[in-house]
């Protein structure tokens, strides 16, 4: 089986991502009747028609009380082989910062777009927001299509727009489509509704992309360090969730930070030994050396390690109420490693509705913007576009231990 593709769904609120899920789940038949019946009581609750697929998605009470999704939901299914993970990502402006947890790590995206509307302000933030985290395709579909008439002028327009947006972010490629999620028009095989339109359907295009790209220098930020006594030896181990890569028992490692080295003596997953291990699994890794070794250094191969460093350029997703002026005292969260920062310098802000680079001295919620970082002390740093585990990161206001940023590192800008 071809590897997983891990995909997003976004769009602004009521374009439609929870019904396109549902009729995905509902006409490919990966629904058990207990579900189909729930949704239906659920539908009927409210005083629809018929069944409401995006009830599928919708799962907190919140949501269903609402109408609007809140958290991301995720489902997945198979297409003629290949294994599909599906998350249903908050359109509402307010929960930006939900959509940024899903579409974080995605391949691709399913950007859903009313034919009616238009583009709106939030559908270029989702577009910037998925070059940012390095989505490779979007699969743009226009949809409720059928509510402007199945008009081909009206999709050309939208999807040209769509293009010059992604262009203008040097985003990802768009494929578009010509959609009814509520009629099942061209989800999961081409509709005669639309005879003009002679590309895929969401379900081929999903079917046939392209494979994920794996990244192949080892990484391992290390969770958690071992130790306990066999009654012979003090066993020390490095416990953690490899990011990215493989390593083998006799490969020489170094730790940073710090920058000590040693070689794999045993590795271990779920309690057996085994001679080498890959991404995802989680591990513990014995050393052949007693080095010290502490929470939040991540283990490399010694041959590509990554830079260790105090200065970085980065993406910003700016998520909290009050807004970021530079400079700022921060806390940057890095897997389990937490380390005091300034945002010493506020470069330019995305104005979206131009899709242009801008000025600007501070940056309001759900702003995107370009900033320069010191950091306290070293950190293990990459450009998200090598690596998403090191190029990633969270900012954390240290009085409120909110989350207010999201993190991409663009360019590591000084070493040690």
């Amino acid at each position: 089986m071809a590897a997983t593709l891990h995909v997003v769904a976004v769009g602004s609120v009521d374009d439609g991502k929870s019904t396109l899920i549902g009729r995905l789940l509902h006409d490919t038949g990966h629904l058990r009747g207990d579900e189909i019946e729930a949704v239906a009581e659920a539908s009927r609750k409210r005083g629809r028609k018929g069944i409401d697929l995006a009830l599928l998605t919708d799962g907190l009470r919140a949501e269903r009380e609402q109408g609007i999704t809140i958290d991301v939901a995720y489902r997945s299914f198979d297409a003629d082989g290949r294994r599909i993970l599906l998350g249903d990502a908050p359109g509402h402006v307010q929960y930006t910062r939900n959509m940024v947890t899903a579409a974080a790590g995605a391949d691709a995206a399913i950007l859903l777009v009313d034919a009616k509307s238009g583009t709106t302000p939030q559908t270029r933030r989702h577009l910037a927001l998925c070059a940012m985290l390095g989505v490779r395709d979007v699969v743009a579909c226009i949809n409720k299509i059928d509510l402007v008439d199945y008009s081909q002028a009206r999709f050309d327009e939208i999807a040209a727009e769509l293009r010059a947006a992604a262009a203008a972010v040097d985003g990802p490629r768009i494929t578009a489509i010509p959609l009814s999620a509520l009629n099942g028009v061209n989800v999961v095989e081409r509709s005669p509704e639309t005879p003009w339109y002679d590309g895929p359907s969401v379900l081929e295009v999903l079917r046939d992309l392209d494979q994920p790209i794996v990244e192949t220098a080892f990484r391992m930020p290390v969770q958690w360090v071992i130790r306990h006594d066999d009654g012979v030896n003090d066993i020390r181990g490095l416990a953690g969730r490899i990011d990215s890569g493989s390593v083998s028992v006799g490969d020489e490692i170094i730790a940073l930070p710090s920058g000590v080295t040693s070689r794999i003596a045993r590795i271990e997953v779920l309690g057996e030994e085994r001679a080498a291990a890959s991404a995802p699994l989680s591990v513990t890794l014995h050393l052949e050396d007693d080095v010290d070794v502490a929470r939040g250094d991540v283990i490399s191969t010694v041959t590509n390690a990554p830079q260790v460093a105090t200065r970085f350029r980065a993406t910003v997703a700016w998520l909290d109420e009050q807004p970021l002026t530079a400079p700022m005292r921060l806390e940057a969260r890095q897997g389990a490693r937490t380390v005091p920062v300034i945002v010493e310098e506020l470069h330019e802000r995305l104005e979206l509705d131009t899709m242009l680079q801008v000025a600007a001295d501070q940056l309001d919620v759900n702003d995107i913007g370009i900033v320069n970082v010191l950091a306290a002390s070293p950190m293990v740093i990459e450009p998200y576009a090598i690596s998403r585990g090191m190029g990633s990161l969270v900012l954390i206001d240290p009085a409120t231990n909110r989350t207010v940023a999201a993190v991409m590192v663009d360019e590591v800008l000084a070493g040690l």
